[in-house]
């Protein structure tokens, strides 16, 4: 029933890593493991080519509290983090592939492109210290559809909110810890009325309200 329920239940560690594996698909780094770093990244796809040189560095990313959930800082060849936008593209017609924002070595936003140029998605990423406060998906028509918010020291518990196209409220639910629901689960319809409710205590279902 849960499955059914709750349209990203079954997927809801994996829509955390979605913007980080669009970058780790698309980009390695040249250099051996025993390799020094810092090491360069460079497209895995002959078909895609980046417009600017990037570089990782873990130590460098750690001691500058940068190990952003594995995704790390992004560094100039001279060591400065990276602020500025990276743009992947086709070969074939030069059109975008996506587009990555970072400041300060931070990514920001990551926009992904059709073939033909046209929009596919955007992700938006704020940060507290070194973990993910907020991720924002917007669809091809520039609509905000869905919002994660990190639990924090201050409020432990996180949201993730869904949005019909129309604006209203779609899926709601909270959770801590390692995405373990807690609380209510609430599916509407696109007039507000609430489909479905359900209420979990550490990521197990306690109750079926409706």
């Amino acid at each position: 029933m849960a499955k059914k329920f709750s349209p990203i239940r079954w997927g809801s560690k994996g829509m955390l890593l979605i913007p980080v594996l669009l970058l780790s698909t698309l980009m390695f780094c040249t250099s051996q493991e025993d390799d020094p770093f810092p090491k360069k990244i460079t497209s895995k796809d002959d078909a895609i080519y980046s417009n600017v040189d990037l570089y990782v560095n873990p130590e460098k990313s750690k001691k500058l509290k940068g190990n952003r959930e594995g995704i790390g800082l992004r560094f100039k060849e001279n060591g400065d983090p990276f602020t500025g936008t990276q743009e992947l593209r086709f070969v074939e017609n030069d059109n975008l592939f996506s587009k990555m924002v970072y400041e300060e070595g931070v990514l920001k936003s990551t926009t992904a492109y059709h073939k033909d140029g046209s929009l596919k998605s955007k992700y938006e990423y704020d940060f507290i210290d070194d973990q993910f406060k907020t991720i924002k998906q917007f669809n091809e028509d520039s609509i905000l559809v869905e919002e994660w918010i990190q639990p924090t020291e201050n409020n432990p518990l996180g949201t993730i909110k869904q949005w019909h196209e129309n604006g209203q409220i779609k899926f709601k639910a909270y959770f801590s810890g390692n995405i373990q629901y807690q609380g209510l689960m609430t599916l509407y319809d696109e007039q507000g009325n609430i489909l479905e409710q359900e209420r979990y205590e550490d990521g197990e279902l306690i109750e079926k309200i409706k």
